[in-house]
């Protein structure tokens, strides 16, 4: 049977969702983010940091956060994180990437550990340094890329 939600563990969705949620801290509380957006934004978290994806079980119990029928814009994201971890040094197996339960388990692994690296980011960062934080970010992965970007152009 297809996966019908993707979980968080019930230490984050517990604690500190509620306190996104009482804080409003960098707009990720429910009026100004959608719950798909703020999974895609822990999985994002779990790259930039560059952390290994923990299996969700390692963090106790768990909760639905998403249902999967809202996942339909984000898909292709998905997919592609499942390429660039599972598939990307294994192209034989690439047809695993219709396996939607597959790809599934990695995003809600990754979201989980974004979620742990965003519970420390509201504990010890305030807005304004996470906001440079991801510029940082981003200007990085853009040095990383540009010579490549020249090329297209």
């Amino acid at each position: 049977m297809a996966r019908v939600t993707l979980n968080i563990a019930k230490v984050y969705d517990d604690g500190f969702i509620d306190n996104i949620e009482k804080t409003k801290y960098f707009q990720l509380h429910k009026n100004a983010t959608s719950r798909t957006d703020l999974y895609c934004f822990a999985i994002a978290l779990c790259e930039m940091e560059g952390k290994e994806p923990t299996t969700i079980s390692t963090v106790g119990a768990t909760k639905s956060i998403v249902r999967t029928e809202f996942l339909t814009n984000v898909e292709p994201l998905l997919s592609c994180l499942y390429y660039d971890k599972v598939l990307k040094d294994n192209p034989d197996g690439i047809d695993n990437i219709c396996n939607r339960d597959e790809v599934y388990n990695l995003a809600e692994k990754c979201a989980n550990t974004g979620f742990g690296i965003l519970k420390e980011y509201t504990e010890h960062l305030d807005e304004e340094a996470l906001f440079y934080k991801l510029i940082g970010y981003m200007d990085k992965k853009y040095e990383e890329i540009k010579d490549e970007l020249g090329s297209i152009v």
